[in-house]
């Protein structure tokens, strides 16, 4: 089964386009299945890379997408057996946890690479770590794209990537569920 894609230009990289399709028909199944998404792993898959396959942006787009519905099914899910209220203590809990991250130093947020290995830039991280601070303050506006798509330019003796990677992953939670809330 294939899906609407646009393909690269034949001699540019793109995903793979049967891995992608392969995924996206799970994904549909699952979600017609009222299964919850969580197995499907989507922030974390990866497809490989091939002249004239799928259009990287599309596809990521699409998946941006995918998540939010998941997301958005599961927190209603939630809403109904909980009640509104559960919403509100998982943001305060995502905020508590995030403040805590938020409160330390500057360039000792996160633990070092060392100086031999690469990891994110300490100063564009806590940049970016400036701006959830302040959403988190003053519910300054900070869209879900704007943290999917944030990069980070890697350093020696930067910051190290999965914790880095964790703590957006649980900024994209609460933006969620400061969506559905």
């Amino acid at each position: 089964m294939s899906f609407p894609f646009p393909h690269a230009k034949p001699r540019k990289l793109g995903y793979a386009p049967a891995e992608v399709d392969a995924f996206i028909a799970e994904a549909r199944t699952a979600f017609n299945n009222n299964e919850d998404g969580v197995r499907l792993q989507i922030r974390e898959r990866e497809f490989a890379l091939v002249k004239g396959g799928y259009s990287v942006t599309a596809v990521d787009v699409a998946m941006d997408r995918l998540e939010d519905s998941f997301s958005a099914r599961a927190l209603a899910k939630l809403v109904s057996e909980r009640g509104q209220e559960t919403l509100s203590e998982r943001a305060n809990e995502l905020r508590v946890l995030l403040v805590g991250r938020l409160e330390r130093p500057r360039s000792k947020r996160f633990k070092s690479t060392g100086p031999i290995l690469r990891g994110y830039s300490r100063k564009e991280v806590d940049t970016f770590l400036a701006r959830v601070s302040s959403h988190i303050d003053t519910r300054t506006a900070l869209s879900l794209d704007d943290v999917r798509k944030v990069i980070f330019t890697p350093k020696r003796g930067g910051y190290a990537e999965n914790q880095v990677d964790a703590f957006i992953d649980r900024v994209i939670e609460l933006l969620q569920v400061e969506k559905v809330s």
